[in-house]
């Protein structure tokens, strides 16, 4: 049982600015744009009140006990925004995928900011920089940072300097940074990961995160968006293809990129879009403690997805805005910088 974690102390940020493109596509109102005559934007998500708290607390207390000598995966998954059903889908699927196919029932941790609960399933904690930090904090207690991996799946808008949007209400919007979640790893002693960022322009994760003993894995490249987010489908293109098709089909994290990342381009020149380009990175510590995990997993059926999407008639006129939004959006593509492809690093920094 971890010990009582302390609220994180917060270092001093700069204001961000959301990208228009992806915030039209995915219809959120671009609260978190700055202009040149708006004051410096703070992040106005509440802390978390004692009822949360205790929910968090108790969810890291009812955590199973490493095991030593056995590869354990612990997981957390973050659905950093209130208004879409996507996000929420993919983290409580996600609960699914890891208890019936990586021998991890009770090992996963979930905040989700999506206020409507689903069947059967208790309240949980709302994804904040402070409950991020909280279950990072507990995780890095119950698990052994050099024997187990901690698989961190976070799904949510991105902006376009790769920042993760967290939106908990109306007007309680944050965003997670790659240096953000780079300090929260080390501060919480967490060894070997597996992260994964399912947002537009999340590979800017990927030069911050990458070391010998992670595996670092985005949804498109830092100058690119990624597609599915709004309410216009029950999983995000990227979510749908590498953990409700590729891990079905495989435990090999590395492998299920790979199929994840074709089947993204395929459904995108379908679809007339720009390529999203899926990041992928690993360091070679990695590879021998996830081959130990897999060695030692027994064997299982895939998972079925739950979700279906069936749009509530009070969408019908903001779907149709979306859809208008969406083929500016396929449109604008920008000149930066081309990224290397996936590569296995030998001495990552």
């Amino acid at each position: 049982m971890p010990a009582a974690i302390t609220a994180p102390i917060r270092r001093t940020r700069q204001p961000r600015a959301i990208a228009l493109a992806c915030a039209l596509a995915c219809a959120i109102w671009p609260a978190l744009a700055q202009t040149p005559d708006t004051p410096p934007w703070e992040p106005t998500t509440p802390a978390l009140d004692d009822r949360q708290q205790a929910l968090l607390e108790d969810m890291l207390a009812r955590l199973p006990p490493q095991r030593p000598g056995v590869a354990d995966v612990y997981v957390l998954g973050v659905a950093g925004d209130a208004d879409e059903d996507v996000f929420r889908n993919e983290v409580a699927y996600l609960r699914q995928l890891s208890a019936r196919r990586w021998d991890a029932p009770g090992r996963m941790l979930a905040l989700v900011n999506q206020p409507d609960t689903l069947p059967d399933e208790a309240p949980l904690p709302p994804a904040t920089y402070e409950s991020i930090a909280r279950a990072l904090d507990g995780l890095g207690q119950v698990l052994d940072p050099r024997e187990d991996v901690l698989f961190v799946y976070l799904s949510s808008h991105g902006l376009d300097d790769s920042s993760l949007y967290l939106h908990t209400g109306p007007d309680q919007e944050d965003y997670l940074t790659p240096e953000d979640l780079a300090q929260l790893l080390e501060e919480a002693g967490i060894g070997n990961a597996v992260i994964v960022v399912s947002a537009c322009y999340s590979g800017g994760f990927v030069p911050v995160l990458k070391a010998a003993n992670r595996m670092v894995i985005t949804a498109a490249r830092s100058d690119r968006p990624s597609f599915g987010c709004g309410n216009t489908d029950s999983a995000t293109w990227f979510g749908r293809a590498f953990l409700v098709e590729a891990l079905n089909a495989t435990d090999d994290f590395a492998a299920a990129f790979a199929m994840a990342r074709d089947s993204v381009r395929r459904r995108e020149k379908q679809e007339g879009e720009l390529p999203s380009h899926p990041q992928f990175v690993a360091g070679k510590a990695i590879a021998p403690v996830l081959a130990r995990w897999r060695a030692g997993l027994p064997a299982s059926a895939p998972v079925p997805y739950p979700f279906v999407h069936a749009p509530p008639a009070r969408y019908g006129a903001r779907l149709e805005m979306i859809s208008l939004q969406a083929a500016f959006h396929s449109k604008s593509g920008r000149g930066h910088e081309v990224h290397p492809p996936p590569e296995i690093l030998d001495n990552p920094s």
